[in-house]
């Protein structure tokens, strides 16, 4: 049902507010993913040791937690089922060319990245072109710090409305808010990059219809649906959405804190200290005073002590042992090594007597994980391949709830091993191409290779029909000049 101007300013305005708020949070965790946390722990001798040297220093985890997922999900195909035909559906080839027409073969795993690192991220389906005969549609990935989808009270999947808010490089703000059945196209003056930021009390009455013409302002959405999709990391019925290295950005923290002790200490410490008694400063030979000269005790490696005291003696403190600080910084990698529940081979610079199993078992909490997240984040593109195909016109896969996403294994295996258990698989009467799928092939190479078989059969077939070397020729089914065998009434063996 439309709504009239205020009330899209009403729910614009909100919808802002809620916006707003997630800005810092998100700034946060894609601040630690980035490696820019703040160096409040350094302490003064650091700086002091160090100046600006390390001033974007971080041993940074984050990236690894958050990208050892996202790297895993990736979405082949999409499958439509009916529930009543006889053969099993096959892989959507008309899903398929949507998905590539919009290059998501590579901007899916940047909405995975973008979930895992800011706790959500968000995709929208719009016609690439409108006003054309033949429409197509076009699937984008949104960050979160733009967007966010409001839900209908009590259920976390009945999208009610959308926001898009962006800054243009014209001076202006520009926002689109995404009803059922309406758009509403909004503007106003003042974006961050024009440095003209009005206060939160005069941005309702702020917005204005984008462009000149009035029929700017409002568009009608022929959907049916809010046209834009919400991705959450790590789902909850009643807490928000969490990114990925939520629990591992205090240990990283605490990472760095300890490895610039280690290297404050190196710098202070790691050279073994010098000390001498006895030894007789020089003097000055106008006054007969002696010479505190502070460059005298500004001690390093290619420096030597010298006393003509021959009671002075010399010695060595022994240097800063730093095995104290490697073993804390190694016990704080293990600890975020489990909580992520990524493979510790992730974090180690060399991998020395492990087996293919020790491997194998290594990984296995991250491959569990990926497997969880494949159903959330498959009903999520389900629903995207549903708006691109109502965007078509298509109701039938528009609406069909046995939609399916096509997912590549997300367990690693070396290659023989993964071979080996299709084979398995195989014995076990497995389906060709839902063997093929299981190698890793997508939808459009199984084709290919389907289309290879035929002609190969076609082939062997045709050779068949030339005569053989003995004179026979299995196409006529010719009889060979044998008069035992005419006799017999059959063809010689």
């Amino acid at each position: 049902m439309p709504v009239s101007v205020q009330e899209a300013l009403r729910i614009t305005s909100v919808l802002e507010q809620e916006l707003d708020r997630r800005q810092a949070e998100i700034t946060l965790w894609n601040d630690f993913y980035k490696g820019e946390p703040s160096l409040g722990f350094a302490s003064e001798r650091f700086r002091a040791a160090f100046g600006g040297l390390f001033e974007k220093f971080s041993d940074n985890w984050c990236e690894v937690v958050c990208d050892a997922p996202a790297e895993r999900l990736t979405p082949t195909g999409f499958r439509f089922g009916t529930g009543q035909e006889k053969d099993p559906p096959s892989a959507d080839k008309d899903a398929q060319r949507i998905w590539q027409a919009s290059k998501m073969d590579a901007w899916a795993r940047v909405a995975h990245l973008e979930a895992s690192v800011k706790a959500r991220s968000f995709v929208l389906v719009w016609a690439s072109d409108p006003d054309v005969d033949e429409v197509e549609p076009e699937i984008t990935v949104e960050d979160a710090t733009q967007c966010i989808v409001a839900y209908e009270p009590g259920s976390h999947r009945k999208r009610k409305a959308a926001l898009k808010r962006f800054d243009g490089d014209d001076g202006y703000q520009y926002a689109t808010l995404y009803l059922a059945d309406e758009l509403w196209k909004f503007r106003r003056m003042g974006s961050p990059s024009s440095g003209l930021i009005l206060p939160r009390a005069l941005a309702l009455s702020s917005w204005r219809a984008r462009g000149d013409d009035p029929e700017d302002l409002r568009i009608a959405n022929p959907l049916g649906r809010v046209p834009m999709v919400e991705l959450r990391n790590r789902p909850r019925l009643t807490d928000p959405p969490t990114p990925e290295h939520r629990q591992v950005i205090p240990i990283q923290g605490a990472l760095n804190k300890l490895i610039a002790d280690m290297l404050t200490a190196s710098e202070a410490g790691a050279f073994p200290a010098r000390w001498g008694t006895g030894i007789d400063l020089p003097k000055d030979p106008l006054t007969g005073q002696e010479i505190d000269d502070p460059e005298l005790w500004r001690l390093a490696v290619n420096k030597m002590l010298r006393a003509s005291n021959p009671a002075a003696k010399f010695g060595n403190f022994d240097a800063a042992d730093l095995a104290n600080f490697v073993s804390g910084i190694t016990l704080l990698t293990e600890h975020i090594s489990a909580l992520s529940r990524t493979p510790p081979t992730y974090f180690m610079g060399k991998v020395q007597n492990v087996s293919a199993d020790g491997l194998t078992v290594a990984d296995s909490g991250l491959a569990s994980k990926c497997r969880d997240k494949t159903l959330f984040l498959g009903e999520d593109w389900e629903e995207v391949m549903r708006l691109a195909f109502l965007v078509k016109g298509d109701t039938k896969r528009g609406t069909n709830p046995l939609a399916e996403t096509i997912w590549r294994d997300v367990e690693y295996r070396t290659e023989a091993q993964h071979i080996d258990a299709v084979m398995k698989k195989k014995t076990l009467g497995v389906p060709w191409r839902q063997l093929m799928e299981d190698v890793g092939y997508t939808p459009t190479q199984i084709d290919r290779m389907e289309r290879m078989l035929e002609q190969d059969a076609d082939r062997a077939a045709r050779a068949l029909a030339f005569k053989t070397p003995d004179g026979y020729d299995d196409q006529a089914n010719d009889v060979p000049e044998d008069s035992g065998a005419a006799e017999r009434g059959g063809v010689a063996a």
